[in-house]
């Protein structure tokens, strides 16, 4: 009766899930919460910010629980869980390999978090909530790479259980293993005050069933300097950063703390925002990117600032989102229309008035010219730009708009 019980309260919360990340435009923003119950999400965002903000405070919740009672949140809450669950069909036997295994997930989680002291959280992207909510996306999704990449977790998670079990849940989950390090942390504060009270001999063998302190070194040993190398990377090949949504931090933390979990791509109107394919390298792959191709980021639109629950993408306000600079346009004068047909598609289509007309003496030639003090990149002029796939008017990346964490509301 009582597994029973918790069988309905996890198919309520698969429901709940269900319901949160459907593309329902009345409640846009529930797809950010149901990824900020991520207890490991929550304290990755939280040691990369610096600051405890309210998105995190879900999380902090289902870990408060996780120091008295280790992995509630997968035995009553998971979504994910239950689809495993049910893939797996079966308990894994006793016997199977990975039994030995190490707990590669603990491993992943002290990586992870030793690596968002210095503000890349190595694995975030990891998170089963957010392998979920990017599955959703594929309804937004246009085109065989963006579907590819919206179902791509998922599907790893359920190839895992058809063919091997609880694999994922017992030995590699990020989510499950920050709940076990936490148990293992209540427990020990619980046995530490009983030691007090104790002789030597009970107080070193309880001492000695704490989780091995070395492999624990080690992990946050590398954790830290594979931070230190990624985030130097990412600033060695920051003149070639992509373009990003609007409110996005600095492409040397973006990579880090973006959980390619598909929000803003769902949530943008325009469907400018793509999963990069490799542009940006190993480090930026499947996180948001912009293409003007076919729309440009309206004026009238923040979304994309709104759903992201990581802060990967700040949340901007619709005037603080308006002044934020996702690039710089420019005009290519010998692809530029101008001359041949006096076409003025960039002039007329700028929401910003940041491209005129302007006559040069040394040429003895006029052409659209951008004035970057107006210009934020909003992409209105490639997006209609008549030339074909190579544009006479581009939008590229600049240094300037990108913001540090935690630097707007």
């Amino acid at each position: 009766m009582k597994n029973r019980g918790r069988l309905y309260g996890r198919l309520a919360c698969l429901l709940l899930a269900a319901l949160l990340l459907l593309p329902f435009p009345f409640w846009i923003d529930s797809s950010r919460v149901f990824v900020q119950a991520s207890s490991f999400v929550a304290i990755g965002t939280i040691l990369a910010g610096g600051t405890i903000w309210v998105g995190s405070i879900l999380g902090l919740a289902f870990a408060a629980i996780a120091l008295l009672r280790k992995r509630w949140f997968c035995r009553h809450i998971c979504p994910v869980g239950l689809l495993l669950d049910a893939v797996s069909g079966t308990r894994s036997p006793a016997g199977v390999w990975w039994k030995r295994s190490p707990p590669i997930g603990e491993y992943i989680v002290l990586l992870t978090a030793a690596g968002a002291v210095l503000g890349y959280p190595l694995f975030l992207w990891m998170d089963p909530l957010a392998f979920l909510n990017n599955a959703f996306s594929v309804y937004g999704a246009t085109g065989f790479p963006a579907v590819l990449a919206s179902l791509s977790g998922m599907a790893v998670l359920l190839l895992l259980a058809m063919t091997s079990g609880d694999l994922w849940c017992a030995r590699i989950c990020p989510l499950g293993a920050t709940q076990d390090l936490l148990g293992k942390t209540g427990s020990f504060c619980r046995n530490f005050r009983k030691a007090m009270r104790t002789g030597p001999g009970e107080r070193a063998a309880r001492g000695n069933a704490v989780w091995a302190g070395r492999r624990m070194f080690v992990a946050v040993a590398a954790g830290l300097g594979w931070s230190l190398v990624a985030r130097k990377s990412g600033e060695a090949g920051s003149g070639r950063a992509p373009l990003r949504p609007p409110g996005a931090i600095r492409e040397n933390e973006f990579t880090g703390l973006c959980l390619r979990c598909g929000n803003c791509m769902r949530a943008c109107p325009s469907g400018i925002l793509h999963p990069d394919a490799g542009q940006s390298g190993v480090r930026g792959f499947l996180s948001p990117v912009v293409r003007f191709e076919m729309d440009y980021c309206r004026e009238d639109c923040h979304a994309c600032t709104t759903v992201c629950p990581s802060g990967a993408l700040q949340r901007l306000g619709l005037e603080q989102k308006n002044r934020h600079v996702i690039g710089k346009a420019g005009v290519d004068p010998a692809l530029c229309l101008w001359g041949v047909s006096e076409c003025h598609a960039c002039v007329d289509s700028c929401p910003y008035e940041a491209i005129q007309v302007q006559w040069y003496e040394e040429t003895y030639e006029s052409f659209p010219a951008v004035d970057p003090a107006k210009c934020n990149g909003c992409g209105a002029c490639e997006a209609v730009c008549p030339t074909g796939d190579l544009r006479a008017v581009k939008v590229r990346a600049t240094k300037d708009g990108r913001i540090p964490p935690g630097a707007a509301g």
